[in-house]
């Protein structure tokens, strides 16, 4: 759970912002209504989803591949209040059309903030079934989202999306002389030379490089997750495959020196990278 402890607080803090514009209600959802809110508390007890879960956002798509449209529902858990913006469990919970019974997917500590946006249905597997994606930003400095993609093909949910993947492109290097950067894509088996001389006289006052482009301390650039991740209609097919956006940080967190852009496409059981571009400042003040 140290994800949710460091997202905790931005939580507290946004939350004081939020209630000045309403609130959820309260309400028990029982299964035999089969009636989905925005809003209300979640209760069906086979789920197991807690006396926490809410319902963040519902939509109706056949997913489960029987022509019959089911109930997509996500759901999430608010430890403090129905208020609450921050959600841990995020879950997307699938009642399906025709028998009415209920399959769920998640992963762990999938959590964040959602919003209207959060949930995407659309058909990534190219099975012609259409998938289910939730989108969760993390409310960090770093400017991180946290996404899943899940199949329920014949009501048998399967996360093709998680964590690990929402990870992306990951590098290694270090800075050398000259004001640039080295830099290994690990999952590409590509190098690249990034010009950081937008930075040259931050970096001088900050004694990391002298005026002549010595270096003067170790820098180890770092990468994070997915910022970024965007659904697009993929023209070729019927399908849709996802554009991606990653920040790469220099001296500490703040210190944006390049973004790498990526579409991935699912093909085989697993996500793959069909293009992927990265950007050096030219002016950065």
């Amino acid at each position: 759970m140290a994800k949710r402890k460091w997202l905790q607080v931005s939580s507290i803090l946004l939350l004081s912002g939020f209630l000045a514009f309403g609130s959820f209600q309260s309400l028990t959802v029982k299964a035999a209504s089969n009636t989905f809110k925005v809003g209300d508390k979640f209760t069906i007890s086979e789920l197991n989803t807690g006396d926490k879960a809410y319902i963040l956002d519902y939509k109706e798509a056949d997913v489960t591949g029987d022509t019959t449209k089911d109930k997509v529902i996500l759901v999430g858990s608010k430890e403090f209040s129905p208020e609450e913006i921050f959600v841990d469990n995020l879950t997307v919970v699938v009642q399906d059309g025709k028998s009415k019974k209920y399959s769920k997917a998640t992963y762990e500590d999938f959590c964040g903030y959602t919003d209207d946006k959060s949930l995407f249905i659309g058909d990534f597997t190219r099975d012609n079934i259409k998938d289910v994606m939730v989108t969760a930003a993390t409310g960090g400095s770093g400017g991180f989202t946290n996404h899943m993609i899940a199949t329920f093909k014949d009501n048998k949910p399967n996360v093709i999306f998680d964590e690990k993947d929402n990870e992306g492109i990951q590098i290694e290097g270090k800075y050398i002389d000259g004001f640039k950067a080295e830099l290994s894509i690990k999952n590409m088996d590509k190098k690249i030379t990034l010009d950081l001389s937008a930075h040259k006289d931050n970096y001088i006052d900050s004694g990391i490089y002298n005026k002549s482009g010595k270096l003067l301390e170790e820098i180890q650039p770092f990468m994070g997750p997915f910022g970024l991740l965007e659904p697009q209609k993929d023209y070729a097919d019927s399908g849709f495959i996802l554009k991606g956006s990653q920040r790469i940080a220099g001296t500490c967190n703040a210190n944006t020196i390049s973004f790498i852009d990526s579409i991935l496409k699912y093909e085989d059981g697993s996500w793959k990278i069909k293009q992927s571009q990265y950007s050096t400042y030219i002016v950065k003040e």
